[in-house]
């Protein structure tokens, strides 16, 4: 990104070198991308108590003046992240949402985790299988984080958890969250095996019912693609398959309302 506005100086136009470079980085965004961005107060918490590394952060005056926030802009400032004050209207051209909330960060992506969290005993792992709906995987990190899952793996085409829709569906828990990527299930589903963790797959039918399915770790719960579900390879790895009950004319739940149930299951909390 290119240098910033000296402090204090609202940049009033788009046409700025700084916002045209925030605009190229939000209109191209990729898993290969360096940096991310976080809009909204809620995500920009999130990301900031996780240790997200933020290069800068932009506000509106107004959102810059709202003393409720003054402790957090303290703390996003102690990450080093300078401060940029532009126009709503230049706010809008840069904003993801329909009512911005007038702050958006730009933050280094964090680097892949280490595969030894693999290898933890008590490993609890999410796997998202081609999941390519940034809600979906946004929404399953959230609840990965909230049952205290040890770490997520992305498969193939599975949206980025550092996209804008995921990470306002994840509310910025994805800079929590130990991540990794897997080219191929086949990859991923070998890798684990060889490490001996057990490997379940979410199914609308077929295997066990969830009530009398066996959650020991170290376990995977892998979520298949939302139209094509999950990879052959995983049953060619020795995967069991599990389900949860549903009413006849019903095809399937949404994989996101489904990871939820079956990881607050699969981490005893319910």
């Amino acid at each position: 990104m290119r240098s910033l506005a000296r402090s204090g100086v609202v940049i009033t136009s788009r046409g700025n070198p700084f916002i045209r470079d925030l605009r190229a980085l939000l209109r191209s965004p990729h898993r290969e991308a360096d940096r991310v961005a976080v809009e909204g107060w809620r995500a920009l918490a999130a990301a900031a108590s996780a240790g997200a590394r933020f290069e800068a952060v932009v506000y509106t005056p107004d959102a810059a003046g709202d003393a409720r926030y003054a402790p957090l802009r303290r703390d996003l400032q102690a990450l080093g992240a300078r401060e940029v004050l532009v126009a709503r209207d230049v706010f809008a051209a840069v904003a993801q949402v329909e009512t911005p909330q007038g702050a958006l960060g730009i933050a280094r992506r964090p680097a892949p985790a280490s595969p030894s969290e693999l290898d933890r005993p008590d490993a609890l792992l999410v796997v998202l299988d081609a999941v390519q709906d940034p809600g979906n995987v946004g929404a399953i990190l959230r609840t990965a984080a909230a049952v205290g899952a040890t770490g997520a793996v992305t498969v193939g085409g599975a949206a980025d958890p550092f996209g804008a829709k995921a990470l306002r569906a994840s509310a910025g828990t994805a800079f929590r969250m130990p991540l990794l990527h897997a080219a191929t299930a086949a990859t991923a589903a070998e890798e684990l095996r060889r490490r001996g963790v057990r490997l379940l797959v979410a199914a609308p039918r077929g295997g066990r019912l969830v009530a009398e399915a066996s959650f020991d770790r170290p376990l995977a719960m892998i979520f298949g693609n939302e139209g094509a579900g999950a990879d052959a390879a995983w049953w060619r790895a020795g995967a069991e398959a599990v389900r949860l009950p549903i009413a006849d004319g019903v095809e399937s739940l949404n994989v996101a309302a489904a990871a939820a149930i079956l990881l607050y299951r699969a981490a005893g909390l319910s």
